[in-house]
């Protein structure tokens, strides 16, 4: 499988996680890895970094961003500034599933 490095940003609603159970952030990542035709085990074994935004008062903020580092391991510090980026909105669908 050819390597990708890239960093994608996922914008998401503050109010489908403000019981700020971890579960439901690695949900949110499992989503993104599945539709980008990635195994979501990689998830577990660091082959991504994730950086989760911190919430703050609900009345100031209505989303929050996951950034993930797809594929981490092989780029160096420096070479962060240079990756390509994604962005995505992730809404959970009628049955609640994002």
């Amino acid at each position: 499988m050819a390597h990708n490095p890239r960093r994608v940003v996922s914008r998401l609603k503050v109010g489908d996680f403000e019981d700020h159970e971890s579960s439901k952030y690695d949900n949110a990542i499992r989503a993104y890895l599945l539709f980008a035709g990635l195994p979501t085990n990689e998830q577990e074994v660091n082959k991504h970094y994730c950086h989760i935004e911190p919430f703050q008062s609900p009345e100031l903020q209505q989303t929050f961003h996951i950034t993930i580092d797809v594929e981490k391991y092989i780029i160096d510090d420096g070479e962060f500034r240079n990756l390509s980026h994604e962005i995505y909105r992730i809404r959970r669908n009628e049955q609640g599933i994002l």
